[in-house]
């Protein structure tokens, strides 16, 4: 976790990260249950809400939780995006250099597999997607499930 924040912080820092702060954006907008139960299986649900804490105005992740052969299993779209597409670019090229990474064909979106990480990036326009499916271990992770789930959020980008 503090690893993912610092990288966040690092791209802010860029002019990479999320919609603008008047921009309202919702990644369970954009990624829904419907679509990870297709890859998780129908007995996927959301992770439950504190009613405690009030939902920020722009929430850039979204992870859905199931079960597969008694172990616990994720599906989780991340969305960051930058002032100009260059940047974007940039940015996705050099995270694309620092992991050995697997180029992958997606329609209309430049896409590699992180299999390190265990997560698909996927860069369409202005929009740069990271899309994780399977164990909470990163090793354990198939590309297959997360290319399925990112044809189908990269349509709607």
């Amino acid at each position: 976790m503090r690893i993912t924040t610092m990288v966040f912080a690092a791209a802010l820092a860029a002019g990479i990260g999320t919609a603008s702060a008047q921009d309202a954006f919702d990644a369970c907008e954009v990624f829904t249950l419907a679509e990870a139960q297709s890859v998780l299986g129908k007995g996927a649900g959301p992770e439950p809400a504190n009613p405690k804490v009030k939902r920020p105005k722009v929430v850039t992740t979204c992870s859905y939780f199931g079960s597969r052969d008694g172990q616990v299993t994720t599906a989780s779209a991340q969305f960051r995006s930058a002032k100009t597409e260059a940047d974007l670019q940039r940015a996705f090229d050099e995270e694309r250099l620092k992991f050995q990474s697997k180029p992958m064909i997606l329609a209309d979106a430049r896409a590699f597999w992180s299999a390190k990480q265990g997560q698909l990036h996927v860069l369409k326009g202005r929009t740069w997607l990271t899309v994780t499916v399977g164990s909470s271990k990163p090793a354990e992770r198939e590309p297959e499930p997360a290319r399925r789930l990112a044809e189908q959020l990269a349509k709607k980008l």
